[in-house]
């Protein structure tokens, strides 16, 4: 087929979003997608049909609207004869870029819809000193992540919890959004900048757990309603520890849990990980570009 011609990319519309999440869950489902359909585990992958409501869940619409909605100038689409060919969404958090999604459907790729976006993200990235992005479908790999980024190799964790195997915690509590200013200084030490209004996202649609060790120590987490871990932070890692193990211990002992974005550097997540009976395999890379990877910390896969 021809490349496309002259300039096809437009701002993205409320309009598109329901076209975009289609494109999005195509792109990803070809490249990596192989766990089982669990709503809110991996963006852009919710079950088609699910067999339940998760009204308590965040959906891939749920995240498409609050990128869109905190980040407009951000989220775009490449139109080829009226058709959306693909879609990137990103975030500014405080000078911080996150690399939410760029993606092309299997049946486009090869034929410079991504390299139509690219040339926006390039200018994107290159005003800002910070960036970071967990990389998941096989277009972001190839057009953005040339620029500068350090990437580095991940693994996820999914399986049954060992009950048994779990610790006793004691610095652990729920949280509720009185302790949102705890976790935005979390994010200011690991990240450079707080996650500012994804912790209301976040906050709607999982369960956050904090902790802090006198002065020691303190941390956050969200945890899917299964009790897989969707974003750990925290700063040391015994706290980060025993974060991860509440995640995991929140969930319905028969249903699987999952643990994702694990690095090198998260050596305290693989202890967890191992000890809660957990199976370790590939994941695709946490990259980031201007900044050192943050440690403690296990990164949400869109919002970073």
């Amino acid at each position: 087929m021809k490349s496309p011609q002259g300039n096809l990319v437009r701002q993205m519309t409320s309009d598109d979003l329901g076209r975009v999440v289609k494109i999005a869950r195509r792109a990803y489902d070809e490249d990596i997608t192989d766990l089982p359909d669990v709503r809110g585990i991996e963006p852009w992958a919710d079950p088609k049909q699910p067999a339940e409501p998760f009204a308590d869940r965040i959906t891939a619409h749920d995240l498409a609207a609050h990128i869109l909605r905190t980040d407009p100038d951000l989220c775009l689409v490449v139109e080829d004869e009226g058709k959306i060919r693909g879609a990137s969404m990103a975030i500014n958090r405080e000078g911080t870029i996150v690399m939410a999604m760029t993606a092309v459907p299997p049946k486009h790729q090869g034929q410079g819809y991504a390299t139509a976006l690219a040339a926006y993200l390039r200018d994107l990235l290159d005003n800002h000193m910070r960036a970071m992005a967990v990389v998941r479908a096989q277009e972001t790999i190839n057009t953005v992540f040339p620029w500068n980024f350090d990437v580095h190799p991940a693994m996820r964790a999914e399986g049954l919890v060992d009950r048994a195997a779990l610790p006793k915690l004691k610095f652990v509590r729920e949280g509720t959004a009185d302790d949102l200013e705890l976790a935005i200084a979390v994010d200011q030490r690991l990240r450079g900048a707080s996650r500012g209004r994804d912790h209301e996202l976040l906050l709607a649609g999982s369960q956050l757990f904090v902790a802090e060790d006198g002065k020691k120590g303190r941390g956050y987490a969200y945890a899917h309603p299964d009790g897989s871990a969707m974003t750990v932070g925290a700063t040391t890692t015994a706290i980060a520890r025993e974060l991860l193990f509440a995640c995991l211990a929140s969930g319905d002992p028969e249903t699987r849990a999952t643990v994702r974005n694990i690095t090198g550097e998260q050596r305290w997540a693989f202890d967890v990980a191992r000890q809660a009976g957990l199976r370790l395999t590939i994941a695709g890379p946490v990259a980031v570009r201007g900044m050192s990877l943050p440690n403690p910390y296990l990164p949400h896969d869109t919002l970073g």
